[in-house]
């Protein structure tokens, strides 16, 4: 299987819906199931330039959506990530394969310090993605999104980029507390 990564266009807006209101995949995202086509071709439309995002493709069928929203002003060295991959494709490197390009694309060009990123707490398989890519677990919301009819809780989570400010700042602090 051969997955292709572009940038995400207006004319993906239907395939990206059809996805998002998939049975193993609208639990798992901050969407509604009446979301409308119409208002997800508005979104991509309306993109700013701290919007990068892509689609991931299979033999040209759009099969994944992926996104960093890059922080403004005091928050422009970091981003916030967001993934949805179609169900019949889960666990066949699709949400790797796109995970990698946004994070190649924080660390080589935007020098992003820190990606955030939430995942419902009952979503193991993505929670195991997000730390094999490099994600430590900062903390557990309880209740705040409501899925099925229950409210569950969110892991907040990060990545420093390697090397980074940040990382060197929290080795630092850590090597202070262990003297």
């Amino acid at each position: 299987m051969e997955i292709s990564i572009r940038t995400v266009a207006v004319k993906d807006a239907e395939r990206i819906s059809e996805i998002m209101k998939q049975e193993k995949v609208l639990p798992n995202i901050i969407s509604l199931p009446s979301m409308r086509t119409e208002k997800m071709e508005e979104r991509l439309r309306n993109a700013t330039a701290e919007n990068h995002e892509f689609v991931a493709e299979v033999n040209g069928i759009v099969v994944g959506f992926c996104g960093l929203h890059q922080g403004r002003g005091r928050r422009s060295h970091s981003g916030t990530l967001f993934i949805m991959v179609d169900e019949e494709y889960h666990g066949k490197g699709i949400g790797t394969s796109l995970m990698k390009k946004v994070i190649s694309l924080a660390d080589q060009w935007l020098l992003l310090e820190r990606i955030e990123l939430t995942v419902i707490e009952n979503n193991p398989m993505a929670k195991s993605l997000y730390e094999r890519l490099g994600f430590v677990e900062e903390g557990l919301a309880h209740g705040t999104i409501v899925q099925h009819g229950q409210y569950v809780g969110e892991y907040q989570m990060a990545r420093y980029r390697p090397n980074g400010r940040i990382q060197e700042r929290m080795n630092n602090t850590f090597e202070e507390t262990k003297q």
